[in-house]
Protein backbone atom coordinates (compact mmCIF):
# COMPACT_ATOMS: atom_id res chain seq x y z
CA UNK A 1 0.00 0.00 0.00
CA UNK A 2 2.43 2.24 0.88
CA UNK A 3 4.28 1.80 -2.64
CA UNK A 4 1.15 2.87 -4.22
CA UNK A 5 0.75 6.17 -2.04
CA UNK A 6 4.34 6.75 -3.08
CA UNK A 7 3.94 5.93 -6.44
CA UNK A 8 0.70 8.45 -6.74
CA UNK A 9 2.22 11.01 -5.19
CA UNK A 10 5.21 11.40 -7.17
CA UNK A 11 3.27 11.01 -10.18
CA UNK A 12 1.11 13.89 -9.27
CA UNK A 13 4.01 15.87 -8.16
CA UNK A 14 5.56 15.59 -11.46
CA UNK A 15 2.92 16.53 -12.62
CA UNK A 16 2.60 20.04 -10.89
CA UNK A 17 5.87 20.59 -12.01
CA UNK A 18 5.28 20.01 -15.79
CA UNK A 19 2.43 22.51 -15.50
CA UNK A 20 3.28 24.94 -13.09
CA UNK A 21 6.81 25.02 -14.60
CA UNK A 22 7.13 24.22 -17.95
CA UNK A 23 4.01 25.07 -19.55
CA UNK A 24 2.81 28.30 -17.32
CA UNK A 25 6.40 29.64 -16.69
CA UNK A 26 8.65 28.42 -19.17
CA UNK A 27 6.30 28.28 -22.43
CA UNK A 28 3.63 30.70 -21.93
CA UNK A 29 5.66 33.05 -19.68
CA UNK A 30 2.32 33.77 -17.61
CA UNK A 31 4.11 35.08 -14.62
CA UNK A 32 7.90 35.61 -13.56
CA UNK A 33 10.00 34.53 -10.88
CA UNK A 34 13.47 35.24 -9.08
CA UNK A 35 16.91 33.11 -10.34
CA UNK A 36 16.01 31.48 -7.19
CA UNK A 37 12.68 30.15 -7.50
CA UNK A 38 13.26 29.66 -11.12
CA UNK A 39 16.19 27.17 -10.15
CA UNK A 40 14.39 25.76 -7.31
CA UNK A 41 11.65 24.71 -9.65
CA UNK A 42 14.24 23.56 -12.53
CA UNK A 43 15.35 21.06 -9.51
CA UNK A 44 12.07 20.20 -8.61
CA UNK A 45 10.81 19.28 -12.17
CA UNK A 46 13.96 17.34 -12.75
CA UNK A 47 14.23 15.00 -9.72
CA UNK A 48 10.37 14.00 -10.42
CA UNK A 49 10.38 13.47 -13.88
CA UNK A 50 13.93 11.94 -13.69
CA UNK A 51 14.53 10.25 -17.24
CA UNK A 52 12.02 12.50 -18.63
CA UNK A 53 12.36 15.44 -17.63
CA UNK A 54 12.60 17.94 -20.70
CA UNK A 55 14.75 21.06 -20.73
CA UNK A 56 12.48 23.89 -19.96
CA UNK A 57 13.53 25.48 -22.99
CA UNK A 58 13.20 22.80 -25.18
CA UNK A 59 9.42 22.64 -23.63
CA UNK A 60 8.53 25.72 -24.39
CA UNK A 61 9.77 25.22 -28.15
CA UNK A 62 7.56 22.53 -28.73
CA UNK A 63 4.89 23.84 -26.97
CA UNK A 64 4.98 26.69 -28.79
CA UNK A 65 5.06 24.73 -32.23
CA UNK A 66 2.45 22.73 -31.31
CA UNK A 67 -0.07 26.48 -30.81
CA UNK A 68 1.36 27.90 -34.32
CA UNK A 69 0.79 24.50 -36.11
CA UNK A 70 -1.81 22.52 -33.94
CA UNK A 71 -2.91 19.71 -35.33
CA UNK A 72 -1.00 19.69 -38.76
CA UNK A 73 2.74 17.57 -39.72
CA UNK A 74 4.43 20.19 -38.02
CA UNK A 75 2.56 19.81 -34.85
CA UNK A 76 4.69 18.04 -32.63
CA UNK A 77 2.32 16.83 -30.07
CA UNK A 78 -0.69 15.52 -32.42
CA UNK A 79 -0.94 12.21 -32.91
CA UNK A 80 -3.00 12.55 -36.30
CA UNK A 81 -0.27 12.18 -38.62
CA UNK A 82 1.57 9.11 -36.84
CA UNK A 83 1.37 5.65 -37.12
CA UNK A 84 2.51 4.56 -33.36
CA UNK A 85 0.70 7.34 -31.27
CA UNK A 86 2.41 6.37 -27.93
CA UNK A 87 5.62 6.68 -29.45
CA UNK A 88 4.72 9.52 -32.00
CA UNK A 89 6.55 7.95 -34.96
CA UNK A 90 6.30 7.98 -38.42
Amino acid sequence: MAIIVFLLLHWYLSLFGQTFYLHRYSAHKMFTMSKFWEKFWYMYTWITQGTSYLNARAYAILHRMHHAYSDTQLDPHTPHFFKEAFTMRK
